[in-house]
């Protein structure tokens, strides 16, 4: 397994700074974020991303996934192809989409998100770059695996992959291990939270430790599910310097280890 950090929490950096960030805390590397006001955004990302990509190569690292926009679905965009294109020259294997949001009648929605999914499907055949889609609570389809499992039924695991989140299926799924056992033939990645509950049904994103994940079951889950890929620590709380972001990365990043040894 490699162990990446998801750069959305480090917008000011630059490469050059990721580069040092990563390596100051142990990682293999990042999922980053190719996004409006990053290093690498949508508009550059065909010049920008090869550039990233040697600049972490020539480093022994790795961008272990690039993030789209979060709203981007649709797979006939020029933006979306171009990403696409841009991450196969530079030899980034799985890029991450955006998410299906839930419409009324949900048969319809559906539907039309599968359609969309299976189109992403033949531009990953014909980039060799797989469609990844996340587990994202709240009101989008595939918010929790068994959702996806009806999105990515019948498309093809080599384009097609599932990103499982371990806090937000907490929140809004069954137990870790079957979370990932659901979806295990398109399991391509594990994004990293932990969740604490705040008031009624809301919740926020904590330290690994500090929240209602249940490590030991994550575990289990990557064993039955025989899971080498990526693991992305998304370290989406708030810090009061870059030194303790730098601390809890490390942090996370030990306890991580010694939970999946």
């Amino acid at each position: 397994m490699k162990f990446v950090y998801f750069t959305k929490t480090l917008r000011e950096r630059t490469v050059e700074q990721l580069i040092a960030f990563v390596r100051a805390a142990g990682l293999d590397g990042v999922d980053l974020a190719v996004r409006p006001g990053y290093p690498v955004t949508p508009e550059n990302a065909p010049i920008e991303l090869p550039k990233a990509a040697k600049a972490f190569a020539d480093a022994g690292l790795v961008i272990g996934l690039v993030s789209a926009p979060t709203h981007w679905t649709d797979p006939s965009s020029k933006q979306a192809i171009a990403l696409f294109e841009a991450c196969g020259t530079a030899g980034i294997t799985h890029l991450k989409i955006g998410y299906f949001a839930y419409k009324a009648p949900y048969e319809k929605a559906l539907k039309e998100a599968r359609a969309r999914l299976a189109a992403f499907a033949k531009l990953a055949e014909r980039t060799k770059v797989k469609a990844c889609y996340h587990t994202h609570s709240g009101a989008n389809l595939g918010n929790n695996a068994a959702a996806l499992r009806l999105l990515v039924e019948g498309l093809d695991p080599h384009h097609v992959g599932a990103i499982v989140d371990t806090g937000h299926t907490a929140v809004n799924g069954g137990p870790a291990s079957l979370e990932l056992d659901t979806v295990r033939p398109w399991l391509s990645l594990i994004a990293i939270k932990d969740a604490a509950w705040t008031t009624g049904r809301s919740w926020k994103v904590v330290p690994v430790g500090q929240g209602i994940v249940q490590w030991a079951d994550v575990a289990k889950g990557i064993k039955t599910c025989g899971f080498k890929g990526t693991i992305s620590l998304h370290g989406e709380y708030d810090t009061k310097d870059a030194e303790e972001r730098l601390r809890l990365a490390k942090q996370e990043l030990a306890a991580l280890k010694k939970a999946f040894a």
